[in-house]
């Protein structure tokens, strides 16, 4: 049974105007050029009670970094969050209440990259700098301390991350959790345009169009654009979070298929009924579930069970 918040939140949805931005690729550039005027969103004055936030400009970029006042638990993992936003818009206030909730709730630290945006920067040098990030957080805090996650194109982007480490002979993180995962930019899953009709979040055009900006010179079936075509066997632990009304379920089914045919059995695929895009980051009962299962998958993987 869908709880009532979540069946008002889903109606309201259109009043965000996040459909009108993917529905109408034509207008996508301009629509991007008013989103980089605005002021970027960083957590709300609640979350600087709770945590020391800090923020460090010298990758290029900026990385936030969350941390209990008076430091993490001792052996609490470490999140290193990519937001979602189909590659050309900024953190949103609901991604920083998500990640500063897990933090709560494992009195854990977190990385949040401000990654650069398409069409400004694309796949290459975005997954480049994630990598090097990366490296670096697995130096300080340890690769088996690391949990990688995302939702929607930062979904794609964390399993397209942890692909390019295992390439590279590196140590890979402990966990993976992805949420509403975009990995294919090719757009080319079969069913979506049916889900589309209930999809009150995304459209097929604007995923395409996105996708095209994100991949720049690379070939939309390109790994590090659409790790779906990439390697999976050999990966971490994973827990995928879909919705039976997002187009992108469709992107989770298949990941979860593609699991199961390398042999890849350490995963959880939650599949929620009429459940819309990345509502695990919005405030209803649906998404606190799926964020205390998020919770308890990243301690069972950390291999630290104490509270």
């Amino acid at each position: 049974m869908v709880s009532i918040r979540a069946r008002l939140v889903d109606f309201a949805l259109p009043l965000l105007g996040i459909r009108k931005f993917f529905a109408e690729p034509d207008k996508l550039l301009g629509r991007i050029a008013k989103l980089r005027e605005q002021k970027p969103i960083r957590p709300r004055g609640k979350w600087h009670k709770t945590f020391d936030i800090s923020e460090d400009s010298s990758h290029g970029y900026p990385v936030v970094t969350i941390a209990p006042k008076g430091g993490a638990r001792p052996g609490a993992p470490h999140l290193m969050y990519l937001h979602g936003g189909g590659y050309v818009m900024d953190i949103a206030a609901v991604h920083w209440d998500a990640v500063a909730w897990l933090c709560e709730e494992l009195r854990a630290s977190a990385t949040v990259p401000i990654y650069p945006l398409a069409p400004e920067v694309t796949a290459e040098r975005t997954m480049a700098a994630m990598r090097s990030l990366y490296a670096g957080l697995a130096e300080r805090y340890g690769a088996d301390n690391l949990t990688v996650m995302g939702d929607s194109a930062g979904g794609g982007m964390s399993l397209a991350l942890a692909q390019k480490i295992d390439a590279d002979g590196g140590d890979l993180p402990a966990s993976l959790v992805l949420f509403s995962p975009w990995v294919d930019a090719t757009a080319s899953g079969e069913g979506q345009k049916e889900i589309e009709k209930r999809d009150r979040m995304l459209a097929v055009a604007g995923l395409e169009a996105c996708g095209r900006l994100y991949a720049g010179s690379l070939p939309l079936d390109d790994t590090r654009v659409s790790p779906l075509f990439g390697k999976l066997d050999g990966l971490p632990p994973m827990a995928i979070f879909s919705g039976t009304s997002d187009i992108l379920l469709v992107d989770g089914q298949r990941l979860a298929q593609r699991l199961e045919q390398v042999g890849h059995r350490d995963y959880i695929y939650r599949e929620y009924e009429r459940m819309f895009h990345v509502w695990m980051l919005l405030p209803v009962p649906e998404g606190r579930k799926a964020l205390k299962e998020t919770a308890a998958f990243i301690r069972k993987h950390h291999g630290d069970h104490s509270e």
